[in-house]
């Protein structure tokens, strides 16, 4: 009996730890859940924030010019952002690459110039690599159907690149007629 009566000591004392056990753990998991609340309310709070208006995103839309002829006709569309100018030939004007005005006047003595100027200016430390003028022609089999500048820098180059794709595109078209 007297081994009967021990075991079923321990058996009680083993109870008593187990409740006593569940019992701390249940108020562990109370204190986590309580913690997780905080760190959730508090990673809301910090991770979310209200939208903002994009500014950037803002900055690059394009404003369209288009490029007409001294007569009024369409000659080309303008898509001008902050550091590119994206020129789409009228498609009814059909512009090769190795047409006069195009390679030579537009190209060469135009664009390439005025890179030229730029390296210049670059070497002379005037100017920073990354904002030397590039050009990129678009081209659809042999027929030039965009081109693209960047780093055209002010409005005054600009105008003249304007100028000289109008020059040189009116010049193709009146040799159509």
């Amino acid at each position: 009996m007297q081994t009967e009566d021990a075991e079923v000591k321990r058996l009680a004392e083993l109870k008593t730890f187990l409740e006593q056990r569940m019992a701390d753990l249940e108020h562990e998991i109370d204190s986590l859940r309580m913690l997780l609340e905080i760190v959730d309310r508090e990673l809301a709070a910090k991770s979310f924030k209200k939208a903002q208006p994009p500014e950037a995103a803002e900055k690059e839309v394009a404003a369209l010019r288009m490029i007409r002829s001294r007569s009024g006709s369409l000659l080309a569309t303008m898509a001008l952002k902050e550091k590119e100018a994206r020129i789409v030939f009228n498609p009814e004007i059909r512009v090769t690459q190795d047409m006069r005005p195009f390679s030579s006047f537009l190209l060469r003595k135009v664009l390439d110039s005025m890179r030229e100027a730029d390296l210049q200016r670059v070497s002379e430390g005037k100017l920073g690599q990354s904002d030397v003028l590039s050009y990129e022609v678009v081209y659809d089999g042999d027929t030039a159907r965009e081109l693209i500048v960047k780093n055209y820098r002010d409005e005054q180059r600009l105008r003249e690149i304007v100028n000289s794709v109008k020059w040189t595109l009116d010049t193709i078209a009146s040799s159509y007629k």
